[in-house]
């Protein structure tokens, strides 16, 4: 009898989840605009691609609060502005449950911001300054952002994030807004949009961009919304969209 129960249970899960990917991963019946089009393709370039070569080329994510310790050796008023204002403006954009929260108790966080110099970090985390000196950068960088995931489910559980302290003002504010919207699980810079924060040739081309775009917006809130799932790979992200955008097109979102 027991044996018939277990069955029973372990058959139900296994039609639970076929019935699961069968309704998140069927043909979606829904014509994209062209803004839309342009969407899906920039998203999976940011998302789906890195300038490194452990990219995984499916969605990783983080799945429970992101507590952030911010490492500063002065009081850095205006990068503190910065850093609330990107805070605030992803967890603006989340709506699976995901949020960045700031913490003064460096034991619960699970991601670090060294707003300094080289030399300081090479003082508080002599790993991560290796990783500048091992060639991960050109010599000449202003921010990094290094994301550590679980290859097993693609969720991310550390993060470390540099911020050059002696560049300037407006350049450091870029770059706050640049790493800490990377940290959560949006790794490349592509050469696509020149207004976008992912725009790779920003220092070469001076280019100072302090506030979301359009597209960037979407692409933080398609990230984090509830039916983006870790581990998701092009194919299987494409249909997702396709379906949020479907769902808010049908509730007059856009």
């Amino acid at each position: 009898m027991v044996g018939k129960k277990m069955g029973l249970v372990v058959f139900s899960l296994v039609l639970i989840a076929v019935l699961f990917i069968y309704l998140n991963f069927k043909r979606v019946n829904y014509e994209l605009t062209e803004y839309e089009e342009r969407l899906i393709r920039y998203f999976n370039e940011v998302a789906l691609q890195s300038e490194y070569n452990d990219n995984p080329q499916r969605i990783i994510k983080w799945r429970k609060p992101m507590i952030l310790y911010v490492h500063k050796d002065g009081v850095y008023k205006s990068q503190m502005q910065m850093i609330h204002q990107t805070i605030n403006d992803i967890n603006g954009l989340a709506t699976d449950g995901f949020k960045i929260v700031l913490s003064e108790d460096i034991s619960e966080c699970n991601a670090f911001l060294y707003l300094c110099n080289k030399e300081k970090v090479a003082e508080l985390n002599p790993d991560f300054y290796q990783s500048f000196e091992d060639g991960i950068v050109d010599d000449d960088f202003s921010g990094l952002a290094y994301v550590e995931f679980n290859w097993s489910n693609y969720n991310i559980n550390k993060v470390l994030i540099y911020i050059d302290s002696e560049d300037p003002i407006d350049v450091q504010k870029s770059t706050i807004l640049e790493e800490i919207t990377q940290s959560i699980g949006l790794p490349n810079d592509p050469k696509t949009y020149s207004n976008s924060i992912f725009y790779e040739d920003k220092s070469e081309e001076d280019v100072i961009i302090n506030r979301f775009s359009e597209m960037d917006s979407d692409i933080v809130r398609l990230l984090y919304h509830p039916k983006m799932k870790p581990g998701l790979n092009f194919k299987q992200v494409e249909k997702v969209i396709k379906r949020i955008l479907k769902e808010e097109s049908e509730k007059g979102y856009k």
